[in-house]
């Protein structure tokens, strides 16, 4: 049975009515942007305009309220099993330097814990995910080291990973370049030195005579 959807705040029913508005004047704004005209309108409207929005959360409380009656049998916290696997101690990844790299991106505001947690043992999980495919890779050249051309060979062959193919160009270009250099750099060295047939003579010089 699926779980009773929880309540709204009046802030988020706002949101929800003004976000599409928004978009719908200004295309291919961005959500941050958006984010803050919602947040603007929110504070200049009167307590009065606020009211309805109140209202209607308070019956979005009671609908969740009911409907929770209604459904005693839904759980709608999360297992002991469901929470260990969402404890920040199982996560691999330091979550400040996780929550750090999701900040960066200026669309990007607050981010709870829990949805922290969530991302950096997703991102775990898609490292480890990478890390079996490229091993493959590695061990299809019978290596067991893995190399940069085996995590690009693995996002280039991998239909999952078509996102990362632009960022990560096939390495043949770049491997066949660097061996015409090399052969190049060979080549040169093999040949004679010719700068020695042009060598200009020296004061006191003399020219052999060929016999007749």
């Amino acid at each position: 049975m699926a779980p009773v959807k929880k309540p709204q705040s009046s802030y988020l029913l706002f949101c929800n009515e003004k976000r599409k508005q928004i978009m719908n004047k200004n295309p291919g704004i961005r959500i941050g942007d958006i984010q803050k005209i919602i947040s603007v309108q929110w504070k200049e409207l009167k307590p009065e305009e606020k009211e309805v929005y109140v209202q209607l959360a308070a019956k979005d409380k009671a609908r969740y309220q009911q409907e929770l009656l209604d459904n005693p049998l839904v759980n709608d916290e999360p297992t002991a099993e469901k929470r260990t696997v969402c404890d920040s101690n199982a996560c691999i990844y330091p979550l400040r330097r996780v929550r750090k790299i999701l900040q960066s991106d200026p669309d990007v505001g607050k981010v709870s814990k829990d949805a922290l947690i969530a991302i950096a043992k997703a991102s775990e999980l898609f490292a480890q995910f990478l890390g079996t495919k490229s091993y493959e890779q590695a061990l299809y050249r019978n290596k067991r080291q893995i190399k940069a051309s085996d995590v690009t060979r693995t996002i280039q062959t991998t239909a999952s990973l078509d996102w990362l193919r632009e960022d990560f160009p096939d390495v043949k270009p770049i491997q066949a370049l660097a061996a015409i250099e090399n052969k190049a750099k060979k080549d040169k060295k093999a040949l004679p030195d010719t700068a020695s047939f042009f060598k200009p003579r020296t004061t006191g010089e003399t020219i052999e005579q060929i016999p007749e």
